[in-house]
């Protein structure tokens, strides 16, 4: 996939520094340390736009776009080793065609049993709206000798199951799969859909939702989030009252699911296009990000809070690199003490984004950029939200950059929070 908004960010990236403003405050922290050069080696994945899933060992896990033995994506581990390096395994690569998926965009995530899920836009079945296929959701199974074997799900077929899946999966306690599609779905417009295993061992395919457009959810490309009573939650970049995107609920009640959409973006100063998955505080407030709008046009941070009818609070209007602030932010990640952290596509000193830190205080929210990207070793574009372990650290992906060159490869990093 590419970005509509980090191409936005591109075409105008030639801005002079020299008319910077520095509205942003910004924190005397290390710089992140890089855990994996993607790309440099052969049959390495390129192009990172996943976040991370951390294992109760501390392993990372994530995937890549292209790269791989067959250029359609990867799924790979980051172990630490006693060195203090981290060692790269790729589990798996995708192969592509009819019966395998492409190009994954977001993170697999655990069962119970240790197994990995995940959803690819490519690959599979070609149809109408996806001549590269329609995508797929996949499973991949741990063996005792270390490999990983997958198992293909579901193939979408753009049809009335879906297609074309941006959106990663999400998984309750009894082992079903949930997910939203771009495409596909009665109106065109992508479905919200359920996997469940059958006594005889395949998966079927529920549609929950239709998405129908203007008033309600388009391009819904966020991962799906549980709260704690087992509703979903999840953003759309299009639909809505005013066609610039929602934020939207799955409930479940008598075994029938209704959705609702929460909140409508109105664009311009109230933000517009979000992308990225929500997060929760313990009142059950929504908190996340657009992608674009506010008031330089470069994205928002914002909350829905739960008590009020899901009125939204603006908690910071992203400025951009004109005044050294990030621009087009990615989810947000709480940590113990009510802190946000977070990644933005672009901005920063150079443009190729940052890493900040929303703060609660008297007076509102205060943000502190923690790091700024260079587009050199360091990665450019991160397109994920972060990741936080117990310890305090910072665990991310950036799209491109790293030793492999400006528009290809990522790396993995971590960063000790301050």
């Amino acid at each position: 996939m590419s970005r509509r908004s980090l191409f936005r960010l591109l075409a105008s990236s030639a801005i002079p520094l020299l008319s910077i403003v520095f509205a942003a405050t910004v924190a005397a922290a290390e710089s992140p340390k890089t855990l994996h050069d993607f790309a440099v080696k052969g049959n390495d994945g390129s192009s990172v736009y996943s976040s991370l899933t951390l294992d109760a060992a501390g392993n990372l896990y994530g995937t890549t776009v292209d790269g791989g033995q067959f250029n359609e994506g990867i799924v790979f581990e980051l172990s630490p080793t006693p060195t203090g390096q981290w060692k790269e395994t790729i589990l798996y690569s995708f192969k592509g065609g009819s019966s395998d998926g492409a190009n994954p965009h977001t993170a697999p995530v655990f069962d119970s049993a240790g197994n990995l899920y995940g959803s690819t836009v490519g690959g599979g079945l070609d149809a109408k709206f996806c001549n590269s296929g329609c995508g797929v959701v996949y499973k991949l199974t741990p063996s005792a000798d270390g490999t990983w074997t997958e198992t293909v799900l579901h193939e979408f077929t753009s049809a009335a199951d879906g297609g074309v899946a941006y959106a990663g999966v999400a998984l309750d306690s009894a082992g079903n799969i949930y997910g939203a599609t771009q495409v596909g779905g009665t109106s065109e417009n992508g479905v919200f859909y359920e996997l469940s295993a059958t006594s005889g061992g395949s998966w079927q395919e529920t549609v929950l939702h239709n998405f129908e457009g203007n008033p309600d959810v388009s391009d819904a490309y966020a991962t799906p989030v549980f709260d704690s009573a087992g509703n979903l939650y999840g953003t759309s970049y299009g639909g809505g009252a005013h066609g610039q995107g929602t934020v939207y609920e799955l409930s479940q009640s008598n075994g029938a699911w209704t959705e609702q959409v929460l909140y409508s973006f109105k664009g311009g100063s109230d933000g517009a296009e979000p992308f990225a998955p929500v997060a929760f505080d313990k009142a059950g407030n929504i908190y996340c990000t657009t992608a674009e709008g506010g008031t330089q046009n470069v994205g928002t941070a914002f909350e829905l809070l739960a008590a009020q009818g899901w009125k939204k609070v603006i908690l910071h209007q992203f400025q951009g690199v004109e005044f050294g602030d990030g621009a087009n932010p990615n989810g947000l990640v709480f940590d113990a003490k009510g802190n946000l952290y977070g990644t933005t596509v672009g901005g920063g000193t150079d443009n190729p984004g940052t890493i900040f830190r929303l703060t609660p205080t008297s007076h509102g929210w205060k943000e502190t950029i923690l790091y700024n990207f260079t587009a050199g070793n360091d990665g450019a574009y991160p397109s994920a939200a972060p990741i936080l372990d117990s310890a305090g650290h910072l665990f991310g992906t950036t799209l491109w950059g790293g030793p492999a060159g400006d528009t290809v490869g990522g790396v993995a990093f971590e960063l000790k929070l301050p």
